[in-house]
This record gives C-alpha cells, structure tokens and sequence, in this order.
C-alpha cells in the first residue's frame, strides 16, 4: 500500500530534494509535481507509485549517509549587536519567539543573550526602566560554541545539552545557527 498523496512534500523535504529534482527523477514534469502537492492534482496510479518509489530511495539514501550541522542548521541568523540597546534584543526575542539571540560588534561574534538570563535579571529586582537604559553588552555571555558546517549531528546534539544554541561556520564565517528546534527538523 503506498502512502496518502499528502505525504509527497514532507517526503521530499525529508529527501533533501526539489521539486525540479523529483521532477527530473520521476521524468515527470516540476509543474505537475507542484500541482500535484498543491492538491489541484488528481494522478494516476501508475505516476504516484513513481513518484513514491523515486522519494523512497532518495530518503534512504539521504538517511544512509551521516547527517551534518550544514543539513539542518538555520541560515538567516537574527542577531543584535554589543551596543544595541537591551530593548531591542527583548522585542526580537518576544517578536520570532526566540529564546537566544548571537551578539555581534564590529560583524565579530562577541556574545549571546538569553531570555532567561534577562529574565534571571527582573526576578532580581532590576527595574523595567533601568533595564531600557542598559546595552546589549550589559547581558551578555559568552558566545555560543562554534563547529564547521560538516560536523556529524552527534556533535551538534551533544553541545545543545549544555548550550540552548550552536553556530555553524565555514572559513572562519557564521552561516548558520542550529537550537534544539532544529534537531526536531530530523524526526
């Protein structure tokens, strides 16, 4: 039995590929693929089980190799800087809903700020309006660990137990963040 139509996309994410990609696989055309995930489709048979076998084999190959930091980390990296005003990092922090945030000065990576020390800091008595006249600088820690964008997942996992965040590098530069909501991204 093959799996419901709606499975497709989530497959083919899961593959690692586009829609050219399975397109190209299947010798199906990208706009029937795109229709077809859409739900404006109605297949047949015969271009289903294609299009399940190709997805398939693409996913146990993908899941045959070793996962690295490069295949699930975030690339938009939302960041603020040292001399910023704590304000700003709150509303960034409350607005995506993130729990972290990297410091950058100078485009150099200096720190990090959670939300829970921010928080560490009004459960202390540091008053609203005092705080609006801090820095980022005044909150920070230090940075988040660092690893190459081919690191193993394993090593990723490992530093997320003890960091609520990791940032991923190629030749010295950030190009990515990885938290624990992205190890979900595997399942």
């Amino acid at each position: 039995m093959l799996p419901d139509i709606k499975d497709i996309k989530n497959m083919r994410k899961r593959a690692g590929i586009t829609q050219k990609e399975l397109a190209s696989l299947t010798g199906l055309s990208q706009s029937y693929i795109a229709r077809l995930e859409s739900g404006d489709l109605n297949p047949t048979y015969e271009n289903v089980k294609k299009i399940f076998s190709v997805l398939e084999e693409e996913i146990s190959k993908k899941e045959g190799q070793e996962l690295c930091a490069q295949d699930i980390m975030t690339r938009e990296i939302v960041y603020v800087d040292a001399d910023d005003p704590l304000e700003k990092a709150m509303k960034i922090l409350l607005e995506r809903g993130f729990s972290q945030l990297p410091v950058f000065e100078n485009g150099m990576l200096v720190g990090s700020i959670t939300d829970s020390r921010i928080g560490q800091k009004i459960a202390n008595g540091t008053s609203v309006s005092e705080m609006r006249r801090l820095k980022v600088r005044d909150f920070m820690d230090d940075s988040f660990p660092q690893v190459p964008e081919n690191s193993p997942i394993k090593i990723v996992s490992y530093l997320l137990r003890n960091y609520p965040a990791v940032l991923v590098t190629s030749k010295g530069k950030v190009t990515g963040i990885i938290t624990k909501s992205d190890l979900l991204k595997i399942l």
